[in-house]
């Protein structure tokens, strides 16, 4: 284990410290952070509990996840488990962690402030947390990418390809409804037919990065033939967006404040999470016919590894 992934270890662990403990404390039907009449009562209501029972055990196995990545026997981890479990961070802490930021210091400079639509918590809570989403996704970045690098490094010298029509029709019909709405409660708002809860610049730009993660993902793979110098990046983009589009229409979804969940929302996510898998997947299994594979390398394939493979 090299210093920054250990460093990256302890930084995943204390940022999800206050994440956690906020967890258990509503589970136990503390009111702390809640801003809410209920109270403590309001956070044992069904919704809550499974929705912070969860949330909570999503948050021990993306740690664990990422320990487990570092050990020695970090390769005999079947690839469908690092598959889905690197799927679903890309997916949920992408937007946040390339979006909030940014989205912070645009709202810091044009209101002087920086605060979050009323979702029911004091704004110290969301400090907390979404620093905590940031630190981590920098953490899961760093270990999941030298892992991929080491494991399957050999397969990320080319850049993604594009697969056949048909899969790019499916692809456009999920992923440019979704990203195009996004886009559009990025700059307009989502007023009363997109994600509510999502109304200051900082969230906003959130919804402006989910959309651009989006727009790059379809396009990558068709724009392949210009991207030979950058294969890695190329891969990167391309999986981040889709995994975004895949996994944010249904976070939204779950998340929606209140309960309340807009149609709109529902519609374009029941188009964009089949439409951005069906895209991935074909790009990759593209991508593996032409290197004369029929299947994503494991450990025990190793001796028909290239030299990327052997070396790590």
């Amino acid at each position: 284990m090299t210093s920054l992934q250990r460093a990256a270890i302890i930084t995943a662990i204390v940022a999800v410290l206050p994440y956690i403990v906020f967890k258990i404390l509503w589970l136990s039907g503390s009111s702390v952070g809640s801003t809410t009449s209920a109270g403590g009562e309001g956070m044992l209501a069904p919704r809550f509990l499974i929705g912070n029972t969860i949330t909570l055990a999503m948050m021990v196995v993306g740690v664990v996840f990422v320990v487990a990545l570092t050990r020695p026997w970090a390769r005999r981890i079947p690839a469908p488990v690092v598959f889905v479990l690197g799927a679903g961070s890309a997916g949920l802490l992408g937007p946040i962690l390339l979006g909030l930021p940014p989205g912070i210091l645009i709202q810091a400079l044009i209101e002087g402030e920086v605060r979050l639509a009323e979702q029911g918590m004091h704004p110290w809570v969301f400090g907390l947390v979404y620093a905590g989403f940031c630190a981590l996704g920098v953490a899961m970045a760093i270990v999941v990418g030298a892992y991929v690098i080491r494991r399957w490094g050999d397969l990320l010298n080319t850049p993604p390809p594009a697969p056949s029509p048909t899969m790019i029709v499916c692809g456009a019909l999920g992923i440019l409804p979704f990203s195009c709405a996004m886009a559009f409660w990025a700059i307009a708002g989502p007023g009363s037919t997109g994600p509510q809860g999502m109304e200051q610049p900082a969230q906003r730009m959130v919804l402006a990065m989910t959309a651009l993660l989006g727009f790059l993902c379809l396009l990558c793979p068709m724009f392949s033939r210009y991207l030979g110098r950058w294969p890695r990046a190329a891969w990167l983009v391309t999986w981040t967006g889709c995994c975004v589009v895949a996994l944010q229409g249904p976070t939204q979804i779950l998340l929606a404040q209140g309960g309340e969940i807009a149609p709109v929302v529902v519609g374009i996510a029941a188009l964009a999470t089949p439409g951005a898998s069906l895209f991935g997947l074909a790009v990759l299994r593209t991508h593996l016919r032409r290197l004369g594979r029929t299947h994503v390398p494991s450990s025990r394939d190793r001796p028909r590894l290239g030299g990327a493979d052997r070396s790590a």
